[in-house]
């Protein structure tokens, strides 16, 4: 998923009543959760490895717990994203009722369209086309929710986060990057955070997919046309989802404690 519906699905596990964590968490703790939930999709930027940091949520909170106390809300934070059967990326992206992941499977009817609006290659079509499923994701949680992106970039400038950012991830896999304040806090110019609408996910979007890709010729307006349809038509199941994520996240964080 992309950063603001992991804000929301962590805030969620938070506060689920009656939930695995019974703790109290200051305002600088909300703001390590908040940056700890979407870490794992922008350390690959920070020439870190991906994969190690969206498997190693278990690990590096029971780690913190016990060195770093201070930083156990940034783990925390890590293991709700990830993909061991705590994380909101389990469901998304990996597995969902025993098929791909939820956002690959609704993304099946959208890949034509998909492909005309990004212009893209065929080996691109299915893995880009569940980027449009989680951005359509985005604008929901937004509307719902409109303190998630300041919230989230307010904490991303907090320099007492980025210093435990970088402590942790040293103590924890001895990850030293001088990219972590660079890569989070430029995170507006790359996602929409601030102003999420479907023209600015668009634009964005598209901007992304030449970088790194270099994918050009999509169309913004027809991408923001696509986004608006993929959420209007999956308004009621996303919403249904994330109940259901919920309540599975929650039983699997209370069988382990």
């Amino acid at each position: 998923m992309f950063p603001l519906a992991h804000n929301y699905m962590a805030k969620r596990i938070l506060a689920a009543a009656p939930g695995p964590f019974a703790v109290d968490f200051s305002a600088q703790d909300q703001r390590l959760l908040l940056v700890g939930s979407i870490l794992p999709d922008f350390v690959a930027g920070m020439g870190l490895e991906r994969d190690f940091w969206h498997g190693c949520g278990a690990d590096f909170y029971h780690f913190a717990v016990r060195k770093m106390p201070e930083a156990a809300p940034l783990a925390l934070g890590i293991w709700l994203h990830g993909i061991d059967g705590c994380g909101f990326d389990t469901y998304a992206d990996e597995v969902w009722q025993g098929k791909m992941g939820w956002c690959f499977l609704k993304c099946l009817p959208y890949i034509p369209d998909a492909v005309l609006a990004c212009n893209l290659p065929r080996p691109y079509a299915l893995w880009k086309a569940h980027n449009l499923v989680e951005m359509a994701a985005e604008l929901e949680v937004a509307a719902a929710s409109p303190r998630l992106g300041p919230d989230l970039m307010a904490s991303i400038h907090d320099e007492a986060v980025m210093q435990t950012i970088i402590a942790a991830f040293a103590a924890f896999a001895n990850a030293k990057s001088e990219n972590i304040r660079r890569v989070l806090q430029t995170m507006d110019e790359r996602f929409s955070i601030l102003n999420v609408s479907p023209e600015d996910s668009a634009a964005k979007y598209l901007r992304q997919l030449e970088r790194r890709h270099q994918i050009t010729g999509g169309s913004a307006a027809g991408l923001a046309s696509l986004l608006e349809q993929i959420r209007n038509d999956l308004h009621d199941d996303f919403w249904q989802w994330f109940d259901e994520v919920e309540s599975l996240l929650v039983s699997e964080y209370r069988r382990r404690f």
